[in-house]
């Protein structure tokens, strides 16, 4: 008896030493394994955002002024959220001018808004039809949706408003 109470002894000492043993390192439980791979593959999945272009950087002062035919220097006008905008000004003299911008996002809901403005004086011709998704001219502004995106130009000088546009459009739209 005194063997079997010995190999009890040695075995619940081994028993112990182990579970010390288990208990100085750290446990994974399989919640934190299995709540860490996802996060990993989530993050591996999500593309980054993309960045978006300068109003400035899609047309150049260089091509608005062969676009408009006088040179112009361009000037960024950075601050708002969500909007680009580049203002280009006779180098000599007050025009020709323009004023270009891209909202991210903005394009459906403004044209929602000029469909219903466009109730009120039926029939009128647009000479800004076919450039990007829908164009509506709105005072001295062109609107133009692209995608999602609402493009605008502002004229001020310009002979052939139309083709500068339609010209400043595609340029731009090479680069959104």
């Amino acid at each position: 008896m005194k063997h079997r109470a010995e190999a009890a002894s040695g075995l619940l000492a081994v028993v112990c030493a182990l579970a010390v043993a288990g208990c100085s390192q750290p446990a994974q439980t399989p919640a934190v394994v299995a709540s860490a791979a996802p996060a990993a593959a989530a993050t591996d999945s999500v593309p980054p955002e993309p960045e978006t272009p300068l109003a400035c950087e899609l047309v150049t002062a260089s091509e608005m002024s062969t676009i408009v035919g006088s040179q112009v220097t361009a000037q960024p006008n950075e601050g708002s959220s969500g909007k680009t905008e580049c203002i280009y000004t006779a180098v000599k003299g007050i025009s020709p001018y323009v004023e270009f911008s891209v909202e991210w996002g903005e394009g459906e809901l403004f044209m929602k808004s000029a469909g219903a403005m466009s109730q009120l004086e039926p029939g009128i011709t647009n000479p800004y039809e076919g450039i990007g998704d829908q164009a509506v001219a709105v005072g001295t502004s062109l609107k133009i949706r692209s995608g999602a995106d609402l493009v605008s130009i502002t004229f001020s000088g310009i002979e052939d408003a139309p083709a500068a546009a339609k010209k400043i459009f595609d340029t731009a739209k090479a680069r959104m």
